[in-house]
C-alpha cells in the first residue's frame, strides 16, 4: 500500500535487490497531487518500476436495481477524469511500465442486480438501436409490441422467468451491461493516456466469476494491455490468454499457492508456461505470506519464491516468450450469451444449477488440457463474422451454447462441410442468438438428431444411467467401458447420426459425417470430469473428447503417460515454436495438491537433439525420440528440442575499459550443422570479488541466426580490477568465460 510507511523503504529495496522489477503501488487515486508526488518518489528509491493503481471500479445495487455508483452518471466520470488525471501526471514522469484501474474489479455484488438509472437505461435503449435494425426487428426476437426505443425498460432476471416465448430482453440488457463494465475501463484508460500516451492500461485480480460480475474476458481484453488474475482462477487465466493483445502485460496473483516449497517454486514457472510475462505477489509486507521474516532477513516463502523468480527470468522467460506458445488446432466457444441462458434456466429449474455455464467450460478445459492439447477460444462474433476456419481450428467444441443464432447454425454447417470437426454438448440451441425460445432445434439436421425444443425442453430434466460407448470416430475409435453418465436431453433420437451409446433409448454419443467433416453430439455432462481427473481408472468424458478430437487428425505435441503406460494425473504438455526448434514443457497442475511424484515417459514424432533446459545438460547422445522424467507440483521439466548440437558459446569482449564507459559484448552461438535459429544468451557480469552477478549489467540477450550483442555501461565509481563475464546458451547450457579489467 501506498503511505509512506518507512518500513518500505527497506522492504521494497530488498525485493528489488532479489530480484523483483515492479511494485502495484495499491490506492493512489484518492491522494492529492502532492500526496501522490510523495508516494511516487518514495516508492522509486527502491528501484522498483511502479505501476500506479488510480482507480477501482466496483459497484453494489440498491433496491431499485440500480447501480452504486452508475457508470452512465457524468458526474461519477467527470470526478474519474479528474482523479486519474491528478495521479497520472504525478507518475508519468517515471515512466510507469503501467497503470492498474483497480484489482478485484466487478459490474456488480448484491442480490439485486444493475443499472436501471435513467442515464443507465437511456444508454441501454441507444445500444439497442445500434444491435437491432429497428424496432420490429427487436420485437420479433423480444416477444414484444413496443413502438418505439423509448419505451423500452430492463427486467430482471425474475420477471424473465416469467416469460414465456423469449428471454432476449434480460440477456440484451446484461450483454449491454457487460459492454459497458468493459467501457468504463476502456474510459479510465483513455484518462490515464491523456498524461502517459505511451504506458499500458488495464485491470489485475478479478475476484470469482458469475453472470452478475460483468467479466466479458473478449471485451476486457480487446483494449486494455494489463490483464492479470488470481492464480485459482483457472478459468479466467485461460480466457485472457486467449484474448489478450499481443503487446500486453500478463501475470497471475499467487496467494493461492501461497503455502509450501512446492507451491513457491513452481509459480513463476506456471505463469510462464501459459506465455505470462510477469509473476505477481501480494503482498511485500502486512501479511502472513511475506517475503521477509521480522528481522527483515528472507523468510522461507521470499526464498522458494526467489528462487525460481531469479531462474525463470535470467533466461528461459526471454527464450520461450520470444519463440511463442503454441496452441492445437481447437477452439472452444466462449459466448457470454450461454451464461445469461444458464442463469435463467437455473432461475425456471433447480436441475439447471446457473453454474453449469462456469463448471461445464471449466472442466473441458482440463479434460483437454490432462489430454496433452492446448487450445484457444472463439467468441460468438467470431463465428458469424467468418473467423472460423478448418484450416486453423479443425476442431470447434461447443459447451453449453444455448444461443445459437440461424446465421451461426448456418457457419457451422458450412464449417463441418468443410472439414471441420464440431463437438456440442446437449441443450444447445434451445435459444436463438438473441434468446428467444425456439420451437425447432437449428443444429438437429448439422448432429443427426431429432431434439425437443420450446420451454417443455427447457424444463426437462437430465437423467442418469450406465453404458458403454464403442465404435469408429473417423479413424479413431471409441471404446469405453460401462460408466454411469448423466444425459443432459434424454428426449433426443438419433436420426441420420450414428448412436455410439444410449441410455434408456437416449443417445449419449451421435457422430454425423458430413461433407469432408463431422459433427459429434456428446450428449452426456462433462462436468464430472472435475472430479475424475485424478481416479487411476480412465475417464469416460475425456475418452469420449478425446476420440472426437483424434478423428480431426489432432494429436498431442508429444505423447506423455507415466512409466506403466497408464495416464498421468493432471498433467499438461505445453509447446513452445514451431519448426526446427522447439521447447516442451510438461508440467503438474499446480493446483493439485497431494499427487506426489510421477515418473514420466516421452515420446515425440521427430528425433532431436534434446537438451533438458533446467539442468543445462544433453540428456543423451544423438537424437531421440523417447526419454523418462519424473516430475512433481514444484518441478516441471522443459526441454530444447533442437536439429543440432550446440557446440559452443564464443563472446567478443574488450581486455580493458575504463570506469564510465559503455562496453559492447558481442555473442555467437555455435551449431553442428548449418545454421543456428533464434538463441537466447545469459550474459552474467560479476564485480571484483564478488560471487553474485550485477543485478544491472547482467541481462538476456537475443541472438537471432545465433548472434546478439549488449551494452554494459559502467559507472563512474564501479570498483576497478578483474571484472567476469559469463556467457551461456539458456537452451543447452553451454557457456564460455571472460574477463574484463576496469582501469
Amino acid at each position: 500500500y501506498a503511505g509512506g510507511s518507512p518500513i518500505l523503504l527497506n522492504t521494497d529495496r530488498l525485493a528489488y535487490e532479489w530480484g523483483c522489477g515492479m511494485s502495484d503501488l495499491c490506492h493512489v487515486g484518492g491522494y492529492s497531487s502532492e500526496g501522490a508526488a510523495r508516494e511516487y518518489a518514495v516508492s522509486a528509491q527502491s528501484g522498483l518500476r511502479f505501476i500506479p493503481y488510480v482507480t477501482r471500479y466496483a459497484g453494489s445495487a440498491n433496491s431499485e436495481n440500480e447501480r452504486v455508483p452508475c457508470m452512465h452518471d457524468p458526474e461519477y466520470i467527470a470526478g474519474e477524469r479528474e482523479k486519474i488525471t491528478r495521479t497520472t501526471a504525478q507518475a508519468a514522469p517515471y515512466s510507469p511500465p503501467a497503470y492498474t484501474l483497480g484489482d478485484e474489479n466487478y459490474l456488480c455484488r448484491s442480490e439485486f442486480e444493475c443499472c436501471h438509472t435513467e442515464e443507465s437505461v437511456a444508454a441501454f435503449r441507444e445500444w439497442l438501436g445500434e444491435q437491432y435494425v429497428d424496432i420490429a426487428a427487436l420485437n420479433a426476437q423480444w416477444g414484444t409490441d413496443y413502438a418505439d426505443f423509448s419505451e423500452i425498460t430492463p427486467i430482471t432476471i425474475q420477471q424473465a422467468a416469467e416469460r414465456s416465448e423469449s428471454f432476449a430482453p434480460w440477456i440484451d440488457h446484461k450483454l449491454f451491461m457487460d459492454t459497458a463494465f468493459a467501457e468504463m475501463h476502456e474510459l479510465g484508460a483513455s484518462f490515464v493516456k491523456q498524461e502517459d500516451p505511451d504506458t499500458k492500461v488495464g485491470w489485475d485480480g478479478f475476484l470469482g466469476y458469475n453472470w452478475k460480475m460483468g467479466y466479458d474476458f473478449a471485451k476486457l481484453t480487446e483494449n486494455l494491455e494489463l490483464n492479470q488474475t488470481y492464480t485459482q482462477n483457472f478459468l479466467q487465466g485461460e480466457l485472457y490468454r486467449s484474448f489478450k493483445r499481443d503487446d500486453a502485460l500478463t501475470g497471475k496473483w499467487g496467494n493461492n499457492v501461497a503455502d509450501v516449497e512446492g507451491g513457491w517454486h513452481s509459480f513463476p514457472w506456471d505463469c510462464l508456461l501459459a506465455g505470462d510475462n510477469s509473476v505477481w505477489w501480494w503482498t511485500s509486507w502486512g501479511v502472513d505470506y511475506i517475503p521477509f521474516n521480522p528481522d527483515l532477513s528472507k523468510s522461507l516463502f521470499g526464498t522458494w519464491f526467489f528462487e525460481s523468480l531469479e531462474e525463470t527470468r535470467t533466461g528461459p522467460g526471454k527464450l520461450l516468450l520470444d519463440a511463442g506458445r503454441e496452441h492445437s488446432p481447437i477452439a472452444v466457444l466462449y459466448s457470454h450469451r450461454d451464461m445469461f441462458a444458464a442463469a435463467v434456466f437455473g432461475e425456471l429449474a433447480e436441475n439447471q444449477p446457473p453454474a453449469a455455464f462456469h463448471g461445464t467450460h471449466t472442466a473441458l478445459l482440463r479434460a483437454l488440457r490432462d489430454a496433452g492439447y492446448q487450445y484457444t477460444h472463439l467468441t460468438f462474433d467470431d463465428v458469424v463474422e467468418g473467423r472460423l476456419s478448418p484450416d486453423e481450428h479443425r476442431v470447434l467444441v461447443l459447451p453449453v451454447a444455448a444461443c445459437v443464432s440461424d446465421d451461426m447454425a448456418e457457419d457451422l454447417r458450412a464449417y463441418v462441410e468443410a472439414g471441420g470437426t464440431l463437438i456440442v454438448d446437449g441443450r444447445a440451441g434451445l435459444l436463438s442468438g438473441q434468446g428467444h425460445i425456439r420451437d425447432s432445434r437449428p443444429l438437429d439436421d448439422l448432429l443427426g438428431v431429432a431434439s425437443p425444443a420450446g420451454m417443455d425442453a427447457i424444463l426437462a430434466a437430465a437423467a442418469s444411467g450406465e453404458t458403454a460407448i464403442s465404435g469408429s470416430v473417423g479413424d479413431a475409435v471409441l471404446d469405453v467401458e460401462a460408466a454411469n453418465l448423466r444425459v443432459l436431453e434424454p428426449g433426443i433420437t438419433a436420426t441420420s447420426g450414428t448412436a455410439l451409446g444410449e441410455v434408456d433409448g437416449a443417445p449419449v454419443y451421435v457422430v454425423n459425417e458430413l461433407g469432408e467433416g463431422r459433427a459429434i453430439l456428446l450428449n452426456a455432462s462433462v462436468e464430472p470430469y472435475g472430479g475424475q481427473r485424478n481416479d487411476e481408472a480412465a475417464s469416460p468424458v475425456q475418452q469420449m473428447l478425446v476420440a472426437a478430437v483424434q478423428s480431426a487428425g489432432v494429436e498431442p505435441p508429444a505423447s506423455v503417460t507415466r512409466a506403466d503406460g497408464s495416464r498421468p494425473l493432471s498433467v499438461q504438455t505445453v509447446q513452445f515454436g514451431s519448426g526446427p526448434v522447439r521447447y516442451l514443457a510438461v508440467q503438474q497442475d499446480i493446483l493439485v495438491r497431494g499427487l506426489g511424484e510421477q515418473a514420466l515417459q516421452i515420446a515425440i514424432d521427430e528425433p532431436a537433439v534434446v537438451y533438458d533446459l533446467r539442468a543445462g545438460e544433453r540428456i543423451a547422445e544423438g537424437r531421440v525420440s523417447e526419454w523418462q522424467t519424473t516430475i512433481d507440483r514444484g518441478y516441471p521439466q522443459v526441454y530444447a528440442l533442437l536439429p543440432y548440437e550446440v557446440t559452443g558459446v564464443t563472446g567478443n569482449v574488450p581486455n580493458v575499459a575504463s570506469p564510465g564507459s559503455t562496453v559492447e559484448v558481442a555473442a555467437e552461438v555455435t551449431v553442428s550443422a548449418g545454421r543456428p535459429d533464434t538463441h537466447v544468451v545469459r550474459m552474467d557480469v560479476f564485480a571484483p570479488g564478488s560471487d553474485e552477478a550485477h543485478r544491472e549489467y547482467s541481462q538476456n540477450i537475443l541472438c537471432e541466426r545465433g548472434e546478439g550483442a549488449a551494452t554494459i555501461p559502467f559507472a563512474f565509481n564501479d570498483a576497478t580490477g578483474s571484472w567476469r563475464i559469463e556467457l551461456t546458451d539458456v537452451a543447452t547450457g553451454v557457456s564460455t568465460e571472460h574477463t574484463l579489467t576496469l582501469q
